[in-house]
């Protein structure tokens, strides 16, 4: 397996990727040129990454990771930082991590993550604000975040509600719940 950047110019790759791991349409093809491009330094880095499957090519994970002054909220609408510890200027902001089913438990999330963590402290970031998934089977999105050190900052219900998407959990609307979580760097 090899971990490389998230590229202008495997936009349609992703989007086949995600349709099949998160839910047919949680990602358009114009949003992911959108996050693709917020994922773009100043010092000309990127902080988003895939891994692919060297021997066959295939995408088998994603980060969607953000640096401080390229994003302004997730994929829902709640956002609460008044709780965090510095702001939101200061703040990179980690959007999805997914992984498909046959690389899940083999340690990639954590070295995905661990390669977008790398590009924020290089860039001065204090911190990394995210929302996870409450409903993930055996609430392994929390307990993975928890895990490198973030902390539980509050729940969102229905944070999802009004993504156009068909949920892989519920359906449509997603009725799934995010809890909101911040790593001090």
């Amino acid at each position: 397996m090899l971990i490389k950047p998230f590229l202008e110019t495997d936009i349609d790759r992703v989007k086949k990727f995600t349709d099949s791991e998160i839910g047919d349409g949680y990602y358009s093809r114009e949003e992911l040129i959108e996050n693709q491009k917020k994922s773009c330094c100043s010092n000309g880095a990127i902080s988003s990454f895939l891994l692919i499957d060297e021997s066959s090519s295939e995408i088998k994970g994603l980060r969607l990771a953000y640096p401080p002054g390229n994003w302004s909220h997730g994929k829902g609408t709640a956002l609460r930082d008044d709780l965090w510890p510095f702001s939101i200027h200061e703040t990179a902001y980690f959007q999805s991590l997914f992984l498909a089913k046959d690389a899940q438990r083999l340690g990639w999330g954590p070295k995905l993550s661990e390669k977008s963590i790398d590009v924020f402290r290089q860039l001065g970031a204090k911190g990394i604000a995210t929302h996870s998934w409450k409903e993930s089977p055996n609430n392994s999105s929390v307990r993975y975040l928890l895990n490198i050190g973030f902390k539980e900052i509050i729940e969102h219900p229905l944070y999802w509600f009004n993504v156009d998407y068909i949920c892989t959990r519920d359906g449509k609307p997603c009725r799934c719940t995010a809890v909101e979580m911040y790593l001090t760097l």
